[in-house]
């Protein structure tokens, strides 16, 4: 995610609700309400590992309404007689294995009842139907789905998965993807991943889209409306591009101009970090009001207003952003946290490939950066341990630059040959599954041959500025 400079704290604290209560020791056969994250106790579920999601979902604008069926296949790490799905809107019935099932919600917890018990080890189907009014849905007074002049996009971060589909949200479980989205004629609906087929259907068209690769919940996106699509292949991978029409014509211009750099972004970061982890590039500009950028699979989104100013270096475009997101690709989408107490593993790297890129376009080098940063003597900006930031900052600002930051110091430290070759082989080794900080510290200490405890601990833990 690239935020604007000052928003996310009161999402956050939205994120945030009470620990559900989870089955006793004695009652084994219950899923777990809840992933096992300190940071957002009832996001994910226990008991199970979901493989597959086949989203079909149609958004009715005029009445503001969602109707959708997801189905799931997933395999039982125990034997199940009750398991918990995450959704908000209004579950009218649940299938497993074609059986009918009982169902109860609370909150945002959907609990299922198999007609039979699951065994352990077993692979199993759920079929959920549901409806609801997405946009009014709010948790703490925040929702991910925003509505637009034309239509609507879901897109979010940690969490927006459960205002449009049934899952297992959390993204310590990854999964591969079908995502069917039917809209009016004339309007188009865009998802990850690529563009399987676009067919006319009763009152509509329906637009398919496969995410082969396993990807968290929170980077499928939805958005329907009236986009221009741009489409095509270079170097061997698909790119689609979409502009919502809402914007003004020289706003979708910058867009435009920004996005068709993505090919020339993704090069420069696969010559550092190895080979793009998808078969599909692109990017979404929405209208709609998200203040940020998302790094959804693939595919980023992007709020408009990020093209309306220029960079310093190009008045025609802005690809800072862009690099930020494709960054992404590798750092959070092709490996993932367990925990979100890691997102600086996301987020400084990323934000540290986007300084090189930037860099490498006549902009300010990457060691002026990170010194004009460490110039700063506020303890505001030192306090924050961005190792365990704790739930309501993992998306200050402290915990981007202050990463990248942390990435500068170990290359200087164990000089750019290691560096880079430590880099390459945390995206390799843990291609489409995931990362936590112990493990990065030590690798780099392995690819290096140094102890690096007391420059991790000092730049993610310590609360102050370090001595360099």
């Amino acid at each position: 995610m690239r935020p604007f400079l000052a928003m996310v704290t009161a999402v956050l604290v939205a994120a945030t609700v009470a620990v559900a209560p989870t089955a006793s020791a004695a009652d084994s056969t219950v899923g777990g309400p809840g992933a096992g994250d300190p940071y957002f106790p009832r996001h994910g579920n226990g008991g199970y590992d979901v493989r597959h999601y086949r989203i079909n979902a149609a958004y009715d604008a005029p009445r503001a309404r969602l109707k959708g069926t997801t189905r799931i296949r997933a395999v039982a790490f125990k034997r199940l007689t009750r398991f918990n799905l995450d959704l908000l809107l209004d579950a009218s019935s649940v299938r497993v294995d074609g059986r009918k099932a009982r169902l109860t919600q609370r909150g945002r917890e959907l609990v299922v009842t198999p007609a039979r018990a699951i065994r352990k080890g077993a692979r199993f189907v759920v079929t959920v139907r549901y409806a609801g009014r997405p946009a009014s849905v709010r948790e703490k007074g925040v929702t991910p789905f925003l509505t637009t002049k034309s239509g609507a996009v879901a897109v979010g971060q940690p969490q927006v998965a459960p205002w449009w589909f049934a899952s297992n949200d959390h993204p310590s479980d990854k999964a591969t993807f079908d995502i069917r989205l039917r809209a009016p004629r004339g309007q188009q609906a865009l998802s990850v991943g690529r563009l399987a087929s676009h067919r006319a259907v009763a009152g509509g068209n329906q637009w398919r889209w496969v995410m082969r690769k396993p990807m968290a919940t929170y980077l499928a996106f939805a958005a329907w409306g009236r986009f221009r699509i741009d489409r095509g292949k270079v170097n061997g991978v698909r790119y689609l591009y979409a502009y919502d029409k809402a914007m003004s014509p020289a706003l979708r211009r910058r867009a435009i101009r920004s996005l068709r750099a993505t090919p020339q972004v993704t090069a420069f970061l696969s010559r550092h970090l190895g080979p793009y982890p998808y078969a599909d590039l692109g990017g979404v500009v929405t209208s709609a009001p998200l203040e940020f950028a998302l790094e959804t699979q693939a595919r980023p989104v992007y709020d408009s207003t990020f093209f309306r100013r220029a960079s310093s270096l190009d008045a025609r475009r802005n690809t800072s952003v862009v690099a930020h997101e494709i960054a992404h690709q590798w750092f959070g989408n092709s490996v993932s946290l367990r925990r979100w107490r890691d997102i600086w593993l996301n987020e400084g790297l990323a934000t540290y490939m986007e300084w090189m890129w930037d860099e490498s376009r006549g902009l300010d080098d990457v060691e002026t950066v990170f010194d004009s940063w460490y110039s700063v003597k506020g303890a505001w900006f030192w306090r924050l341990p961005i190792g365990k930031p704790g739930r309501n900052h993992i998306f200050d600002y402290e915990v981007y630059v202050r990463g990248a930051m942390t990435a500068h110091a170990l290359r200087g430290e164990i000089g750019d040959a290691a560096f880079f070759s430590l880099l390459r082989r945390w995206v390799s080794e843990r291609k489409d599954g995931h990362g936590t900080t112990a493990q990065f510290v030590a690798l780099a200490e392995k690819v290096s041959g140094q102890q690096l405890d007391t420059l991790f601990d000092a730049w993610l833990y310590s609360g102050k500025r370090p001595a360099l």
